[in-house]
């Protein structure tokens, strides 16, 4: 009987192992993509969205490009074949400013994808042409185009000597969304909100040594929509005299408590 109870628990385990994994892989698998933050800096960074078709449909693509202000800056219909990939370079293309916008090739900017049947799966990569810069290189997943109601920062920074930022994206195409910044010491105790509104297709950047007025601390924070609509984001961290940078998705919840 003792055997029996254990040989049901090792499989209740292995079935909650397995779809606890499953539930990980589904959050970057969808008919939407999101390239929470996108730089457009053709002479100085080499950038690539990989987009991969996970269910043998062969779908088709639309790639459009944002500003951080919500403006499309480019668009652009790619086909991908049965379990394939396609390596996307938007520098390549971007240029073309095919909805007419005279502006300057720098700028960031967010990179939405879009399937007309099969999910896909996405990555973004970003290469620095300065190899004294190569420290700075960094790959990211794509988000879940569905967005969230909130997201959570497990760890950041606020420190004067450190560059972080939380890049927070509006996944709704024809609103604007508002969403506060909830900045929570390690300890738990609340130091700090901050309330932004993201343009339709926008994306916000916010330093939390600026949001915190000067407070040097680490600590966890919860992004959360105010009324209607849906977010994603990531946590970017550098720091130049130690030569790294690291990239993270926000985990999401799509419901609030």
């Amino acid at each position: 009987m003792l055997k029996s109870s254990k040989a049901l628990m090792s499989i209740l385990m292995a079935l909650f192992a397995l779809v606890l994994c499953t539930v990980q892989v589904d959050a970057q698998v969808g008919q939407t993509l999101v390239i929470n933050r996108f730089v457009s800096d053709p002479d100085n960074i080499e950038t690539h969205v990989v987009i991969s078709d996970v269910e043998g449909v062969g779908p088709h693509l639309k790639i459009s490009i944002y500003n951080e202000d919500g403006r499309l800056v480019y668009e652009r219909y790619e086909s991908l074949n049965s379990f394939g990939k396609i390596n996307y370079n938007p520098l390549m293309h971007v240029n073309a400013y095919q909805h007419g916008y005279n502006q300057n090739p720098k700028f960031v900017g967010t990179v939405r994808i879009e399937s007309d049947g099969g999910k896909i799966v996405g990555q973004y990569w970003e290469k620095h042409r300065n190899i004294e810069l190569s420290h700075m290189n960094i790959a990211v997943p794509a988000a879940d185009g569905r967005g969230y109601d909130k997201l959570v920062c497990q760890h950041f920074v606020s420190d004067k000597a450190v560059n972080s930022q939380l890049v927070i994206n509006n996944t709704e195409i024809a609103r604007p969304v508002t969403i506060d910044v909830k900045f929570y010491s390690d300890h738990g105790g609340l130091v700090g909100v901050e309330k932004r509104v993201i343009p339709a297709n926008g994306v916000a950047t916010i330093n939390p040594h600026r949001s915190l007025k000067g407070i040097q601390m680490t600590g966890t924070a919860y992004v959360v929509v105010v009324g209607a609509g849906k977010i994603t984001g990531e946590y970017w961290q550098s720091v130049d005299r130690e030569k790294y940078q690291i990239a993270l998705p926000l985990e999401g919840v799509t419901t609030i408590r």
